[in-house]
């Protein structure tokens, strides 16, 4: 069977000068026969297509995003969180897709999607090599990694981030990401995303209650209690003020800064 990743990777490399870091998982010879054969399966094909592929899934599905990738995306996805994470949804979905039909079948099936995915992104990244704004439009994709602007910014604000927590805010940041148009300076919008996810991941606790300083400012129920509290939690990563002088700095500073 030819390599449904093919026509991607040599069009990604013509395109991009980047290679795909990946290769085609190799259809099982011996279909599994058991739940937890399938579930490994799962997660093989869900970490190719949804962390592997994912930024150039997103780029080409921005360009066409064609029915039979839209459906292994939903399908791969809820297949694994029904055993990764508390999604009664997905859990439905798990057992309404697997109930009818024997182990070897559903792996089968989910194979064939795979299979019916990749083709349709490959078909979609002959479109974009043949005309020149798509192209430039993933060779900028591509020079902006997301997880090395992530780095570049967390060096820059004096902050490191680890393990889950740091794949957490990275996910945020994608998700932000993926509704880019293709007009967007890519670098540009990911670098305040980082930023964003970065500073709010670093706020403090106020010391006291938001609703004592938007009283304080006149601001409870007002458009700007948000900007207002923005200028609370920097004044409480910058000083130790607590109680009354706290709240009598931040009305010092908002005043100052909307007059």
């Amino acid at each position: 069977m030819t390599d449904p990743l093919a026509a991607l990777a040599r069009n990604k490399l013509v395109c991009t000068g980047v290679s795909l870091d990946c290769e085609t998982p190799a259809a099982p010879i011996s279909m599994p026969a058991t739940e937890a054969a399938f579930d490994v399966l799962v997660t093989e094909y869900y970490k190719l297509f949804r962390e592997t592929l994912r930024s150039d899934v997103a780029f080409l599905r921005s360009v066409e995003s064609p029915k039979a990738v839209a459906v292994f995306d939903g399908m791969i996805s809820k297949l694994r969180h029904a055993k990764q994470h508390n999604d009664e949804a997905a859990k439905k979905f798990y057992i309404s897709w697997t109930a009818a039909r024997p182990w070897e079948v559903a792996a089968k099936s989910l194979w064939d999607a795979l299979v019916s995915a990749l083709s349709e992104l490959g078909r979609v990244s002959s479109r974009v090599r043949r005309d020149a704004k798509l192209k430039k439009a993933w060779q900028d994709s591509v020079a902006t990694d997301t997880e090395s602007i992530f780095e570049a910014v967390s060096q820059d604000l004096c902050v490191s981030f680890h393990g889950g927590f740091k794949k957490k805010l990275l996910h945020n940041i994608n998700l932000k990401r993926q509704r880019l148009g293709l007009e967007a300076d890519v670098r540009a919008e990911v670098v305040q995303f980082c930023v964003q996810e970065i500073v709010a991941a670093q706020s403090p606790t106020l010391p006291v209650p938001h609703d004592q300083i938007l009283d304080r400012l006149g601001l409870l129920g007002h458009r700007d209690a948000r900007a207002a509290l923005l200028v609370a939690h920097s004044l409480s990563a910058a000083t130790k003020l607590t109680g009354a002088d706290f709240l009598e700095r931040v009305e010092e500073m908002w005043r100052l800064g909307t007059s």
